[in-house]
């Protein structure tokens, strides 16, 4: 017998029995792609490489990976973003956005929570964010998103 019994086991660990668990999978990445930072979604994935490269897989809900791959379950380059660097990067449910390495943002999926930054934005790809009020010696350094929110960090320029 088991000395410390659970006191409130859970008779169903999976409370959706349209969900299946599903055991843990390497991604894989173009050879050469070192990432550097990762982002997550409930339905969506980001991988930012080294070299500035942005790879989105998951659920394409509301245009939420930025690329026209629909339901993808393997890292998909944003060629749209190619020749530009980006350092940082988030995504929330049908968003994603990220930063360049010298300031600038582009966003792409169901504009939710960009509101005025990109008011009126028609475009579902990666698309070069504007906004106004910010002195130019600062830069976007990051972003941060959340369910009809979003945040650009910006810092100093030296």
């Amino acid at each position: 017998p088991n000395p410390n019994p659970d006191p409130d086991p859970d008779p169903n660990p999976n409370p959706n029995p349209n969900e299946v668990a599903r055991a843990a999978q390497r991604v894989v990445l173009p050879v050469g792609a070192a990432v550097a930072e990762v982002g997550v979604s409930t339905y969506s994935n980001m991988a930012i490489t080294v070299d500035g490269r942005v790879f989105t897989w998951g659920d394409a809900d509301g245009n939420a990976l930025g690329h026209a791959n629909g339901h993808c379950h393997a890292p998909h380059w944003l060629t749209s973003l190619r020749g530009v660097r980006m350092a940082h990067g988030a995504l929330s449910y049908t968003n994603g956005a990220a930063a360049t390495d010298d300031g600038r943002v582009y966003a792409w999926g169901g504009n939710c929570w960009q509101g005025g930054i990109a008011a009126g934005r028609s475009a579902t790809g990666p698309t070069e964010v504007a906004w106004g009020g910010v002195p130019r010696c600062y830069r976007c350094s990051s972003v941060a998103l959340g369910h009809q929110h979003g945040f650009l960090i910006f810092e100093k320029r030296p």
